[in-house]
């Protein structure tokens, strides 16, 4: 129980300041996205608290004028409330397939530029603020998880302080699992957090009318893992338990499989192959 990660648990769990060098620590929890969180927790002052504290206020700034501008749109922001204080790299929005194009337009009109588009998925960009415009959570164009019946567990919730749509904690759970397992191959403490604290039966339930329940399923042994001390994060999921699971959704999931041809096509060009080199030798972090 002496790994970086454990070490980790305790001060944000526990409010437990290290006596030794905070530098390891705060590295750690920056690749784990809690780093704002630690910082928080133990009252840590300095340019790393107010360069963290800037930019969750600029995304804050950026999802109440999107709150604004979608409001009569069918959408909702998901990966961005956490039961943990984090910075998203990035903002990420499902939206009713019927009003994608209109709602990136909108988007368009605050300033960003199209920068990415695939199948089911539009990156807007401004500058550094990044925006992610989903019908369906996809790999390369293969959809892992239906965006569209996520839609149907959306609620009202607050964000530092703003109101908005969002996924009912236990969906937004089963997301992090599986754009942890299914896309990211990596797990974070960011997802042990939300899987430990949201992930219910109803979550489970969800997982097995969307076909995700093996994401789920990894999700929960990896958390049990993590807290006994055993598994150090980020933790790269092994290739071949990763491909496993990715060929076992393409065979139970209709909607995986009638997609998978574009995850096809997308390792056929340039930027595909790098993804999945990436994929296949990135570090667990």
């Amino acid at each position: 129980m002496n790994g970086l990660t454990a070490r980790l648990l305790n001060a944000v769990v526990n409010g437990a300041k290290p006596d030794v060098n905070l530098d390891p620590l705060l590295t750690h929890a920056g690749k784990n996205k809690i780093l704002l969180h630690l910082l928080r927790a133990l009252n840590i002052q300095g340019s790393m608290r107010e360069r963290q504290e800037s930019s969750i206020s600029k995304v804050i700034e950026v999802v109440q004028i999107l709150s604004k501008f979608l409001k009569n749109y069918d959408y909702a922001f998901f990966k961005l409330i956490k039961p943990i204080s984090y910075v998203p790299a990035d903002v990420d929005l499902l939206v009713d397939a019927s009003q994608a194009k209109n709602a990136a337009h909108e988007i368009m009109r605050l300033g960003y530029t199209t920068a990415v588009k695939d199948p089911y998925c539009i990156t807007l960009t401004k500058g550094n603020s990044i925006i992610d415009l989903y019908v369906h959570p996809s790999l390369g164009g293969a959809i892992f998880i239906d965006g569209q019946r996520l839609l149907e567990y959306s609620c009202t919730m607050e964000f530092n302080g703003v109101e908005i749509k969002s996924l009912e904690s236990y969906a937004e759970a089963l997301v992090t699992a599986s754009h942890a397992v299914y896309k990211e191959r990596i797990y974070t403490l960011n997802d042990y957090f939300t899987v430990r604290d949201w992930a219910d039966g109803r979550a489970f339930q969800l997982a097995e009318e969307l076909k995700c329940t093996s994401a789920l399923k990894l999700a929960i042994k990896l958390n049990e893992a993590i807290s006994r001390g055993l598994v150090e994060t980020p933790y790269k999921i092994p290739l071949r338990i990763w491909a496993n699971l990715l060929i076992q959704k393409i065979l139970k999931d209709p909607q995986t499989r009638s997609t998978s041809k574009n995850l096809v096509v997308a390792l056929g060009s340039k930027c595909g192959l790098k993804l999945l080199i990436s994929k296949f030798t990135r570090e667990s972090y």
